[in-house]
């Protein structure tokens, strides 16, 4: 018996997302897994073709309705393909009725590029997991029965969490845009690429390594990392710009504050700022304010406030019955307010976590965020941290400035990228 084709709403992280495309920046997201054979594409598409059965939201396609975007599902899913193009882009084309992710593979990586309308990192990764651990079982003959795999069911993975958990309480709701981007931020300067590509760069470290220099400095993997990350950008700025503050936006997945398995966006965002005239030449100067940051930043009040503003968007009558046309104006003109607000985001999907009996397969795991400027993507996995930037810039003092920093503070760090010229002494 054949299954009947759905349609989704828009959840209310992704409704800005169509509005604020621009240029370099699809919103597509890219996740790859390096494995330590080389990728058998036939069984690729058997281990996709599986996980879709169990994820059936992933077939969709982005549709106008009159008041908002909607998702539409299609009969069939992606073909995989050996990659010859270039990364992260553009996935959703107004008029095409394209898949909002595709699969590609090039001699031992797999690749998974998503248009963040139809998920997250997280969500993502955990559909991404389902194709990994698929073709691993198919691949080696692996027993299933020895893998430990989530029991959520079809309907918890496609559910709405934002309207799942919002509280209409304006003491737990914050004004979005007026609270967390309330002045202009340093914006980072360079000459674009001019054909809109974007510069992938991918630095290997040890984990531990590297949690021996957060140790030494008393913070967190993601403090040093953003500490870092910031240093490196005042290190590029005239002594005139420091009027302008540096903020950072970090992503936060909201699955750690409420119980919710959905594969689709559910996550807020905080603001790192940081006043370069703070910067005395020592790492320390900028923990110290970002630290703080994060400690202010990350409670439950105000991870429910954060929240509840974006699901509010949903629940605002007046906001409902304007045509898309005049939404969309209205949203191009959020999006732009709030690329105004921040100078560069960290996003820190965190660590992969699979079945013993499958990672002896797996080199590493690594992700990538296109966008306008210089974006920085943190994944883990056993002893192999990757940090993915992604910059539209033709140069990159940014990530040179970032990884210099971490060889000083004493890791070793492998870098690959696919701009021929990049060069990081």
């Amino acid at each position: 018996m054949t299954r009947e084709k759905e349609w989704y709403r828009l959840d209310n992280a992704a409704k800005i997302i169509p509005a604020s495309m621009v240029g370099a920046d699809t919103r597509v997201f890219r996740l790859v897994c390096e494995l330590k054979e080389e990728i058998d594409p036939e069984i690729l598409q058997q281990a996709l073709d599986l996980a879709l059965e169990e994820s059936p939201y992933m077939n969709c396609c982005l549709r106008k309705g009159i008041f908002w975007y909607y998702m539409d599902e299609m009969e069939h899913g992606a073909k995989v393909r050996e990659e010859h193009r270039g990364a992260l882009r553009a996935l959703y084309v107004p008029g095409r009725k394209n898949l909002l992710y595709r699969v590609t593979y090039f001699r031992k990586r797999i690749n998974l590029e998503m248009f963040h309308v139809l998920s997250d990192g997280t969500g993502g990764f955990m559909f991404f997991q389902e194709i990994i651990t698929n073709y691993l079982v198919l691949k080696y003959g692996l027993d299933r029965s020895q893998i430990n795999e989530g029991e959520s069911s079809v309907i918890e993975k496609q559910a709405d969490a934002f309207s799942k958990f919002y509280e209409k309480d304006k003491k737990r709701s914050r004004n979005y845009i007026k609270e967390m981007f309330p002045v202009k931020a340093y914006q980072v300067k360079g000459l674009k690429d001019p054909n809109l590509d974007e510069h992938l760069i991918e630095g290997t470290v040890s984990v531990k390594q590297i949690l021996e220099i957060a140790h030494r400095f008393k913070v967190t993997l993601g403090v040093l990392a953003t500490s870092i990350w910031i240093e490196a950008i005042v290190k590029q700025m005239k002594r005139s710009e420091y009027n302008r503050p540096v903020v950072v936006s970090v992503p936060v997945n909201l699955r750690q504050f409420y119980p919710s398995e959905t594969v689709r966006n559910f996550f807020g965002v905080i603001n790192v700022t940081y006043d370069p005239h703070h910067y005395d030449g020592s790492l320390e100067s900028i923990m110290t304010d970002v630290d703080r940051s994060f400690k202010e930043e990350l409670t439950d009040e105000k991870i429910a406030a954060t929240m509840n503003s974006y699901a509010a968007l949903e629940h605002n009558l007046a906001v409902k019955v304007v045509p898309l046309f005049f939404k969309d104006l209205a949203l191009m003109g959020i999006a732009n307010r709030i690329n105004s607000g921040v100078t560069t985001s960290v996003s820190n999907v965190g660590k992969v976590k699979l079945s013993p009996v499958l990672s002896p397969y797996i080199n590493k795991f690594c992700s990538f965020m296109s966008n306008k400027s210089v974006f920085l993507c943190i994944s883990t996995f056993e002893d192999n941290m990757v940090f993915g930037i992604v910059s539209c810039f033709e140069k990159h003092p940014t990530a040179q400035y970032f990884f210099r920093r971490i060889r000083e503070l004493g890791a070793d760090v492998v870098i690959a990228s696919n701009d021929y010229d990049l060069e990081v002494p």
